[in-house]
């Protein structure tokens, strides 16, 4: 038999903080936006309202966790994801053993307090997640996610990155190489590497504050940093940033979240050279996987990627 409990202020969902990094650790399904890590950090920068976080418990444990929150959107009481807007995959998260009697008490709980809200939805979910195998409401696609599956050597890349993007990544390699040394920092102190990443990434979208956005990532990379899955780089020539690439691992995964480049230096072309050697370094580091995240730019495909769609459902509620 499961409880249900109803998480509704950000200070107690974060007193839940360990139990629900074990089940994190648990799911085979879960990406770094489904973790504390990333949502409480959210949860005090760009929230839209107070969370209604259902966390299932059986026999005392937590097997199941729904990070929603309610707000209000067109007239309507919106039931949706915590993370919104900056979040590429978003999802319950489940023990694998009773995932499904977990999910089925969700969504009963769901109906029960449909006094609550008006319509769920529940978006962007990637293409494993249960609330697609669900009968209620409507499917639609959402948006896709471009990855790259990687080969153990950094050698056999030639089977899965296009001749002509190797090609053009020794060129580029060649150019800055007469100018200086060319070295990827991956190791060491993040917070300065965050901060010049993060001018790189707001100067090329005309921002010169960004000071929420500032706050929500030192915290998240601080966090991601403490469990040892942050992936933070900055490409130096004779120790002068041409460009940064901001990530999180989940498993054999590679998540690339953020990339900037120094303009001064867009005529090296930075941001493929970034892109080439982060891929180089994550292969050393036993990923299996690339994930470029949401979004079609023409870059990710050089580079040999796939998409992955993600999904909306959409649920109303009957009073």
């Amino acid at each position: 038999m499961s409880d249900i409990e109803e998480i509704t202020s950000w200070d107690a969902l974060e007193s839940l903080h360990g139990e629900w990094s074990d089940l994190c650790d648990r799911s085979p399904r879960v990406t770094p936006f489904q973790r504390p890590e990333w949502l409480i950090p959210w949860g005090r920068a760009f929230p839209p309202g107070e969370p209604w976080v259902l966390a299932v418990q059986r026999e005392g444990r937590l097997t199941a966790l729904a990070p929603l929150l309610v707000y209000p959107n067109e007239g309507k009481r919106t039931v949706a994801f915590c993370g919104g807007g900056v979040s590429d995959y978003c999802d319950v998260v489940t023990d694998p053993d009773g995932e499904d009697e977990a999910v089925a008490a969700l969504l009963a709980h769901l109906v029960d307090r449909r006094d609550r809200w008006d319509v769920a939805d529940f978006e962007p979910l990637p293409g494993d997640s249960p609330l697609l195998r669900i009968s209620q409401g409507t499917i639609e696609t959402r948006d896709v996610c471009p990855g790259l599956d990687l080969p153990d050597r950094v050698e056999d890349l030639h089977e899965v990155v296009p001749t002509r993007q190797l090609a053009n990544l020794r060129k580029y390699r060649r150019k800055a190489e007469k100018l200086g040394e060319l070295r990827l920092h991956g190791d060491g102190p993040w917070e300065e590497k965050l901060e010049i990443l993060l001018r790189f990434y707001l100067a090329r979208r005309g921002e010169t504050n960004g000071a929420t956005l500032r706050a929500f990532h030192r915290e998240v990379a601080a966090g991601f940093h403490a469990r040892g899955a942050l992936g933070l780089h900055l490409l130096c020539l004779d120790g002068d940033p041409l460009a940064g690439l901001y990530g999180f691992w989940e498993r054999d995964t590679f998540y690339c979240y953020m990339q900037g480049f120094d303009e001064r230096w867009a005529k090296l072309s930075p941001g493929a050279m970034v892109v080439g050697a982060v891929i180089e370094e994550v292969i050393r580091q036993g990923a299996k996987r690339i994930d470029f995240l949401r979004g079609r730019e023409p870059y990710k495909y050089w580079w040999g990627a796939t998409d992955r769609e993600t999904f909306r459902r959409t649920i109303q509620s009957v009073s």
